[in-house]
Order: structure tokens, then sequence, then C-alpha cells
């Protein structure tokens, strides 16, 4: 992983407590399994298949072992290839070992298909000034809001409908207090449009941010800005002292930086064909 520019010397703090070997170490092991996925967790590395209908189809989530990268990738590639599936995401970070696994993806056929930046925000002073937005975003919590959420996601994101079983497990969550679930989404309409939406987890005092998405036609009018000052509001409220996001380089990652959020570093997707 390669420190973005900007980022503040090791030991500097966020939020006092949040140092930023902290802030990194707890991005690195930030990783979401469903209750459906498939997973296969070692002490080398963490693999997950999500179903079927997920975008995220299937990661190494992190990679962190002392034997060599060719065994490994084809380990990985094996267990894949055995699932039925013909490709595998591949997350890197600084943390990752071994040290010469990136150049032997590289030369194994994957292409790098995704930089994000590890971005944080000290949640213990003001909410960040998103400037003025006229957009109204309101928590994801009945089968409307849930499903204009769903809409949104798929068109940016892709992936198929969720089954009608998962609607239902998500519903009920909803039903639930936020401090009891201990996620959230929130969805921005434009008009009566459904715009924008994004997730939150909440944990140890960190609200990882999550799934951020604006429709391609209605982007450009604040939706995003106002998926993320909500969700920010509500984390803080239920106890949050640090947001933190993963920001993709070229999209959200300077609308984040503006709203005051500071990169600490990146992380590396490599999709390799098995």
């Amino acid at each position: 992983m390669t420190a973005g520019s900007g980022a503040p010397p090791p030991g500097n703090d966020v939020a006092g407590e949040w140092t930023r070997d902290r802030i990194l170490a707890t991005a690195a092991d930030w990783v979401w399994v469903p209750d459906d996925a498939t997973e296969v967790r070692t002490d080398d590395y963490h693999l997950i298949a999500y179903p079927e209908w997920f975008s995220s189809g299937t990661q190494v989530a992190w990679c962190r072992s002392e034997r060599p990268a060719d065994t490994l990738v084809r380990e990985v590639a094996g267990q894949v290839r055995r699932w039925g599936r013909d490709q595998v995401s591949w997350w890197l970070s600084s943390a990752s070992r071994p040290a010469d696994l990136e150049s032997w993806l590289r030369t194994a056929g994957a292409a790098l298909s995704e930089t994000v930046e590890v971005l944080a925000y000290d949640l213990t002073g003001p909410l960040p000034d998103v400037g003025t937005v006229d957009v109204r975003c309101v928590p994801v919590d009945d089968a409307r809001t849930l499903a204009d959420a769903h809409l949104v996601a798929q068109e940016v994101w892709g992936g198929g409908q969720p089954p009608s079983e998962q609607v239902e497990r998500e519903l009920a969550g909803c039903a639930l207090p936020i401090a009891e679930r201990g996620e959230f989404r929130v969805v921005a309409y434009v008009g009566n449009e459904p715009a924008a939406t994004g997730g939150c987890t909440l944990a140890g005092g960190v609200a990882r941010l999550w799934g951020a998405a604006t429709r391609p036609a209605l982007r450009g009018g604040g939706a995003y800005r106002a998926v993320l000052l909500t969700r920010l509001a509500i984390a803080r409220d239920h106890g949050a002292t640090l947001g933190l996001v993963k920001g993709r380089v070229a999209t959200s990652g300077p609308i984040l930086r503006r709203a005051g959020f500071t990169a600490y570093g990146r992380e590396r997707r490599y999709l390799l064909p098995v």
C-alpha cells in the first residue's frame, strides 16, 4: 500500500485515540460476510464467495502469510474453481504478505480493477460541511425505502435482484432499533426519484461507511453528499467517534476530501481469472 497524497505522518491522531496505525489496522480488518456467503478463513487469508446476486463476487479480503505467493494463489484459485466460479478479486494493502504477492498476481494475469483510499473523519467535532444540499435523505425503514435502495445499488453496482427471503430478513432488521442491529442504510431522493443510497455499520466507536452509490442520471445534484452527512449524523448520535470509509480514488475520494476527511493510505483490488 502506498500512502495517499497528504497522508498524515505515523502516530498522528484523529479523534484523540485514533492514531494512523490504528485507523489503517481497523480498515484492513474491515470485512463484511453476509449470512448466506461461503468462506474459507485460514491463518494466511480470508476467502469469501458472496451470493450469486451480489455484485461483490468472490474475494480474498486479506492475505497475510509467509508462504510463497504462487502457492497461495494456486490454492485460492483451486477453491474458487471448486465453487464453480471463474474469477477472484484480491484486496491488497500495506499489511498484505508475502511482499511479492502483488507482482506475482500481475504475472499470473491479474488486472488492477479498483483503487480506494482509506479516509477518516473525526466525529467528536462538528459534522462535515458538505455545502448546500437540497435533497431529502431518510433512513431505510420500510418496504418502499428498501426497494428504492436496492434499485439504486443494482443500477450502479450491478448484480441481481435479492431473493424474497433476503428482502424479508432486511425488512425484519429495519424494524429493530439501530443500536440493536448495529447497522443502517439511508436513501436520498431528488424530487420523488430515488437518487442515492449508502450504508453504515457501527463497530467499536467506528462508523464504517459502505455501499454509497448515486444513479448516473442524477449525479451532481448533492445526493451523495446528503447520504454522507445523514449517515455520519446518525452514527454520531449512536456513539461513533470516527467515520471510516474506503472511497474510490476517481469518484467519491475527492468529494470526501473536500468534506474534511483525511486520507491515510490506499487499498487495491486485483481481478484474477481462474
